[in-house]
């Protein structure tokens, strides 16, 4: 069987267990409306009030102030919310939540539901708005506290921020998270002092939180303090090793107490991290040149040089320690956080990974259709963009992007390689193989890019071509299996030049010997030389390596027929015409006509009634 060319490759849980009351109440809604579990529409919009549940809750609410159950309707959404947050449908997740506060306004963890929500959606202003209507109901939540002065800072409103994380810290003296946001927030107000103080009480209360003693060095080597200093950024250090910014506030400390050796063994290792970091570089050839300490930083920072006195972006700082634990969601509140204050490239980067990962390729796609219009010259955007349609068979607009790639750098073969199997994708094959051919010229020692030229040829019906393209590729790769696979396959449908197509198949064969595909072959190469026994040895092998394949189950019938076991070889077309009918997935290859399948089962069938 031919292997198909190289197309573009597509690449909340619910844990609680919810009381009875509401359990009957869901049966009273949805068996009154006649509606089935797969019937229930995402929509935040369907209206339950003549459900008999809901008019049965209104009027026991009309007759008495205190009710034994919950409106059903907040059951209904927040059924629907989970749904949705368990396919990461976080934006239709929200909605729900905000059904289920306002018909059940007074429990606590579904306003702190709902506002997290909108936080990890980028919707801060109606979270605001919620968090400061939820606070008037339940004014000492900490969750609510703490997104609700979070976006505050994010937005710039420094004071009100600070007001709301005092509110935290007065309730719960040991919040750390509190306490060192504060301090960031003091800090960018240059009342470094009082910073200091936040950063102090943070690190009583979490002694080992990597960042919490990352700020707390940079506030003692402002306040000049060096030993100090020098304390809380090893121990940040030591706790988080790739923490690059406490490794260059170790350094610079160490210099500053004229430790030049250590200094410059902690600058070899952010060489080694970061190669191309100038700084560093200016730094370690000042010290080999003085061979001692710069007594003199730059004016302007009486402690700090300018390569370390930008305030580092804390929210950033947080977001990377949970994406590098995999806690994805909780990064997603933070990246959120940090566009709030300022749009630039790394959070979007980073959070069209998260939605990928959890198969949100949409919403991926718009995060990087956010970097392109950040940096629309950058050509690493432009082809991450240009992947993420294909995964979402959107190849019309990859095919957009990657011309416009191809504009930018015409002479890239590898921009050429990745158009044409675009065009591959949405069965432009003619412009597929002049573009193919355009990758060739650019690089001709390329196996793969003969293999694919000579795929396309095939398929547009031109075989010399396709024989000519697998042979280059071969002569480049002796072990290009697939090519060799490709050949022999070649030859035998075509009837001739059987004994090189079985040269071609042990080939192929000896380098990828549990191919299913390629066992197919070498089974249809036996039965065009007269050999079905042998070729049946090499199909039912080849059945044991692959998935159910059409092609595959009609060489089958056809190898069956000749051995005059018709009920088997009916048996094995019936298979193939059902696999070529109901496919899994657009097959791409070869695929048995249905009408020559249906004809080879009514040859089959008249042949057995004959043998009765």
């Amino acid at each position: 069987m031919i292997v198909k060319a190289c197309e573009l490759k597509s690449v909340c849980r619910v844990t609680k267990e919810f009381s009875r009351t509401w359990g009957i109440l869901f049966v009273l809604l949805f068996l009154a409306n006649c509606t089935t579990m797969s019937d229930i529409p995402s929509s935040t919009s369907t209206d339950l009030s003549s459900s008999y549940a809901v008019r049965s809750f209104e009027k026991k609410k009309q007759l008495s102030r205190t009710l034994g159950t919950r409106d059903p309707r907040s059951y209904y959404h927040y059924l629907m919310a989970l749904n949705a947050e368990k396919g990461y449908q976080l934006e239709q997740a929200a909605s729900h939540y905000k059904e289920v506060v306002q018909h059940d306004p007074e429990t606590e963890r579904f306003q702190e539901k709902w506002i997290r929500l909108l936080l990890r959606t980028g919707q801060l202003d109606e979270a605001v708005r919620a968090g400061q209507n939820a606070l008037s109901r339940f004014p000492e939540n900490e969750e609510i506290l703490m997104i609700l002065a979070d976006i505050l800072a994010g937005q710039g409103k420094t004071e009100q921020a600070i007001t709301q994380y005092d509110r935290i810290i007065q309730t719960s003296p040991d919040n750390a998270r509190a306490l060192l946001l504060k301090g960031d927030l003091l800090e960018g107000l240059e009342k470094f002092d009082q910073a200091l103080e936040e950063y102090k009480k943070g690190a009583l209360v979490e002694p080992k939180n990597p960042l919490v003693q990352f700020y707390l060095g940079r506030a003692y080597l402002r306040a000049d303090q060096l030993k100090d200093a020098e304390r809380s950024l090893a121990i940040a250090v030591s706790l988080k090793p790739n923490l690059l910014q406490a490794r260059h506030h170790l350094a610079w400390v160490l210099e500053r107490q004229g430790r030049t050796m250590e200094a410059l063994k902690e600058y070899g290792l952010l060489l080694k991290l970061t190669p191309d970091n100038e700084y560093i570089k200016n730094r370690v050839s000042l010290l080999h040149s003085s061979g001692a300490l710069d007594h003199n930083p730059p004016q302007g920072f009486q402690t700090i040089p300018s390569g370390l006195a930008k305030q580092p972006n804390i929210h950033m700082r947080i977001a990377t320690i949970y994406f590098e634990q995999t806690l994805y969601m909780r990064a997603l509140d933070e990246f959120q956080l940090v566009l709030a204050g300022r749009d630039y490239k790394d959070p979007h980067v980073l959070m069209a990974r998260i939605y990928e990962t959890h198969g949100r390729l949409d919403k991926a796609v718009e995060e990087f259709e956010k970097l392109r219009k950040l940096e629309p010259k950058s050509l690493d955007i432009l082809l991450y963009t240009a992947r993420l349609y294909s995964l979402m068979k959107k190849t019309q607009n990859a095919v957009v992007l990657l011309n416009e790639a191809v504009a930018m750098e015409p002479e890239n073969d590898q921009l050429q390689h990745s158009l044409a199997l675009a065009y591959m994708a949405q069965d432009e094959d003619d412009k597929a193989i002049v573009t193919m051919r355009k990758a060739l010229t650019l690089n001709p020692q390329k196996d793969s890019y003969y293999f694919e030229l000579g795929a396309l040829m095939e398929k547009s019906g031109d075989y010399k071509g396709a024989i000519e393209n697998m042979r280059q590729a071969i002569e480049l790769n002796p072990l290009h299996s697939n090519a060799h696979n490709f050949l022999g396959y070649m030859y035998a449908l075509e009837g001739y030049d059987l004994d090189q197509a079985l040269e071609h198949l042990k080939k192929a064969l000896t380098i990828q010997p549990r191919n299913g595909y390629f066992l197919d072959s070498l089974g249809w190469i036996y039965f065009k030389k007269g050999e079905p026994k042998k070729a049946l040895t090499q199909i039912q092998k080849a059945l044991i390596y692959t998935e159910p394949d059409p092609v595959l189950y009609d060489h089958l019938g056809d190898i069956l027929f000749s051995l005059e076991n018709y009920d088997e070889a009916s048996g094995a077309w019936r298979n193939s015409l059902f696999l070529t009918v109901n496919p899994k997935e657009d097959p791409g290859g070869e695929m048995p006509d249905p009408q020559t399948l249906k004809n080879k089962i009514d040859k089959a069938k008249r042949l057995l009634q004959q043998s009765y």
